[in-house]
């Protein structure tokens, strides 16, 4: 009788690029030690974008936003062997919030903090490397799964938009208006608790997005995505990813800076604006709101 011999498939080595600033490569290397993860370096984003023009069959991209030119992250978030793109964790802070604004809608984009730990790092690239063949829609559905309480609190406000607009509606057509003194005075007194109480206690993103967003619509004024992290009071990687479910949900609108391609800025769409209204309308007073 012959025998055969089975023969293991081969463990292909994931493919992980980082291109962060020089003082954070040294912990960056520590930490993929740690994990137990290869993965090559780059300090620029010159040599990474050279990196990718040479070989662009690569699992996941870790890169510094602030390291990234509006033309490399459209590359990042829209090219790739065979039309799949690779994973892309982008690291934000406040200073390139604006540019991660560009990469709200890729499904293939997820956010990391600066500060991230190794437990963090990890659980981000475990996500990564587990879509990096998978396509952008089996990704965004992998991706909306791991934040799924998130999603059902996006859904949660959604609902309760829309029917506020809906039973409300009579009393913002009755004549009250709603002045931006109004909205300021909520804000304000939502950060001077912040001041008495943590922050993390009465953390509410959506809310203080919304506010700030319905502020900006009186005051005819543009909301960029930085600002609008700012406003959210919470870590910038946390704002955008809440940015990104309001966005995909409806409550809010999404358009590039007509005078800066590497900006986008935020509005309330109509439903949610005439919600707001209608709500802020019918408010007695802002006591304790």
């Amino acid at each position: 009788m012959t025998e055969y011999q089975v023969v293991p498939k081969p463990v292909l080595t994931p493919t992980v690029i980082f291109a962060e600033r020089p003082e954070r490569i040294g912990a960056r290397r520590e930490s993929m030690a740690r994990l137990g993860l290869p993965a090559e370096f780059f300090s620029d984003g010159d040599a990474l974008a050279h990196r990718l023009s040479v070989d662009w069959s690569v699992d996941v991209v870790v890169v510094d936003l602030a390291l990234a030119s509006a033309e490399l992250l459209a590359r990042l978030v829209g090219l790739g062997i065979g039309g799949a793109a690779p994973a892309i964790v982008a690291v934000a802070d406040p200073e390139s919030a604006d540019i991660a604004g560009m990469a709200l809608s890729a499904a293939n984009v997820t956010f990391l903090d600066p500060e991230a730990d190794d437990a963090e790092l990890g659980e981000v690239l475990d996500s990564a490397l587990a879509s990096a063949t998978a396509g952008v829609a089996d990704r965004g559905e992998r991706d909306f799964a791991s934040i799924s309480a998130l999603g059902r609190e996006v859904e949660r406000i959604a609902t309760a938009l829309a029917a506020l607009a809906a039973s409300e509606r009579d009393d913002a057509e009755g004549g009250r208006e709603v002045s931006v003194a109004q909205v300021r005075a909520l804000i304000k007194a939502r950060r001077a608790r912040d001041r008495y109480f943590s922050a993390e206690l009465f953390s509410d993103p959506a809310w203080d997005m919304m506010l700030d967003l319905t502020a900006a619509r009186l005051e005819g004024r543009s909301v960029s995505v930085s600002s609008l992290c700012i406003a959210a009071a919470v870590p910038t990687t946390t704002a955008l990813r809440w940015i990104r479910n309001l966005c995909d949900s409806g409550i809010f609108e999404r358009r590039l800076d007509p005078c800066d391609a590497r900006r986008a800025l935020v509005q309330l769409s109509e439903p949610t604006a005439q919600a707001m209204m209608a709500y802020l309308a019918g408010l007695s007073g802002a006591a304790g709101v």
